[in-house]
């Protein structure tokens, strides 16, 4: 058994569940961060004069960043301490908040939730390493995580909770001011609860690799939005599209020559690995990039408030949160092989229930599905984070941690690129305003029905309402086909983990005698 790592006043032994708390605290507005300005798109459309391109890049720009910076921060931690990478992470993440709440235009937001990636990618590795050192019994481990991967998923589902609250009452910069005093407390917590353990062999650390990540990824990002828009020159999508996937392709080179690499893609070779970095990974996608367009859905087709939104959005983080920890039990006794596919099934029947009401929002049946796409993501996100950081040795967690937070920033990142960039292809092939009127009307009115909405504010009554009836119209059959496709992805990973599971089943086991104690392919490892 690891010995346990200790605090300043006793050993984490006896303090690990306030120590959990605590980061699952620092976690929280972090993960919140990352859909938080979902239900403020209005506010940054009529306010900034952002946009359809510029909301994307400031909802996408804050996961992207990540995907290539916990790759540094990861084994940065190791290197230095996870308790002092968090406090820095907290006071980087603090500071940046408060320039995105004081952020004059679109680029000058882009740039300060740029700057806000760079704290979260301390904080997240640091938290979810310190779980994996604190804890050394599996079945708590498991509980941990659980409870670590619930804030993963549940602050996504959040997060437009949370802004609709404030914005009922603030302006849209104030949902990052919250943030403040969260940082503050945290630092306060973070100092006085641990104290800093860097590991003794210290894996070498190098700038390169995280760099060509976060190219390769926003240059990939931005060919997919590129070709989404349209009357973009070609130039715009496969320049950067190709350079993009050269710096992807040099950086596995990298890996794959390195003896130390920040990712070990050799990982990959074990069927539990390739499962759970899937599970972890192509859900986020689907939850971050279709609750963008939930939220909009809300508010510019059915009218809703910020407040009323997120109200209305309580029941998936509730669902989310509770099917955390839950799953984490489920899976020391069931393993991967049953909480995977039934999660990922209970989700993509809530993604089909949406589609179904799209033109009812106030119904039962969205409620459930809510529930259903909350408590499955929470569910999957759970076992997917165990398997992935139990793999690891202890003085590895920081490089664990970085496998599982890229998985969770790529789902993200992409996740607002391509449905986004779907669902704004299918509204500008759906949009076909009064023919009388669409002379008067703005090109930007075709790209977004932001865009539309602002643009009916120079326009008589009846004509506004046709321009608004037209916009709300084909935002509608984007929404309903954007959310069949994300039941049909879901679903195809349910069928998918479930057959590469049944085929990784091991055969019952031999004599002792003849074979070694082995641990299933599949099942998270127990105690």
């Amino acid at each position: 058994m690891e010995k346990p790592v200790t605090t300043g006043t006793t050993t984490a032994q006896g303090n690990r569940w306030l120590i959990l708390a605590v980061v699952a605290g620092c976690f929280l507005p972090v993960a919140a961060d990352a859909t938080i300005l979902n239900v403020a798109v209005p506010s940054l459309t009529e306010t900034l004069g952002a946009s359809a391109r510029d909301v994307l890049w400031i909802a996408d720009i804050y996961p992207l960043m990540m995907v290539g910076l916990v790759l540094a921060t990861g084994p940065l931690g190791d290197r230095v301490g996870h308790k002092r990478l968090l406090l820095t992470g907290l006071v980087v993440f603090g500071a940046a908040s408060a320039a995105c709440a004081l952020a004059l235009s679109p680029i000058a937001l882009i740039g300060a939730r740029a700057a806000l990636a760079v704290g979260a990618s301390m904080i997240i590795p640091a938290t979810l390493a310190i779980i994996r050192q604190v804890f050394d019994v599996a079945r708590e481990r498991a509980i941990a995580i659980g409870v670590w991967s619930a804030v993963a998923a549940g602050g996504a589902a959040i997060g437009p909770v949370a802004g609709g609250l404030i914005l009922e009452h603030f302006w849209w910069g104030a949902v990052f001011l919250i943030n403040l005093p969260l940082a503050a407390a945290a630092i306060i917590l973070v100092s006085v609860l641990l104290t800093n353990q860097p590991a003794q062999h210290k894996e070498p650390w190098e700038p390169l690799s995280p760099l060509l990540g976060i190219t390769g990824i926003i240059g990939v990002v931005y060919a997919v939005k590129s070709l989404a828009h349209r009357g973009a020159p070609w130039w715009e999508a496969w320049l950067p599209g190709m350079a993009g996937l050269a710096a992807l392709i040099w950086f596995t080179r990298r890996q794959l020559a390195s003896a130390h690499p920040m990712l070990d893609l050799s990982l990959f070779r074990a069927r539990s690995f390739r499962v759970g970095t899937v599970a972890a990974t192509v859900p986020v996608l689907v939850l971050v990039g279709f609750e963008l367009q939930l939220a909009q859905d809300l508010q510019f087709v059915h009218g809703m408030s910020p407040k009323e939104a997120g109200l209305f959005l309580l029941p998936m983080p509730l669902a989310t949160f509770a099917a955390g920890p839950l799953a984490g039990l489920l899976a020391t006794r069931h393993g991967l092989r049953v909480v995977i596919p039934v999660g990922l099934t209970a989700a993509a029947i809530g993604y089909a229930g949406i589609a179904t009401s799209a033109e009812r929002p106030a119904s039962l049946l969205l409620t459930t599905s809510l529930i259903l796409i909350g408590a499955g993501h929470g569910a999957v996100q759970t076992v997917a984070s165990d398997v992935i950081m139990t793999g690891a040795p202890p003085q590895q967690a920081g490089a664990a941690a970085s496998i599982e937070s890229v998985s969770y920033e790529v789902g993200a990142g992409l996740g607002i690129a391509l449905l986004g960039s779907l669902m704004a292809s299918l509204y500008t092939s759906n949009f076909t305003p009064p023919a009388a009127v669409a002379a008067q009307l703005p090109p930007t009115a075709s790209d977004s029905i932001g865009e539309a909405l602002t643009a009916t504010q120079g326009l008589s009554g009846p004509t506004a309402q046709a321009v608004t009836s037209a916009a709300r119209d084909a935002f509608t059959a984007g929404y309903r086909i954007t959310a069949i496709v994300a039941a049909a992805v879901v679903t195809a990973i349910a069928v998918g983990t479930a057959v590469a599971m049944h085929r990784g089943r091991p055969r019952p086991p031999e004599p002792a005698s003849e074979q070694p104690d082995q641990q299933p392919a599949v099942d998270v490892p127990r105690a």
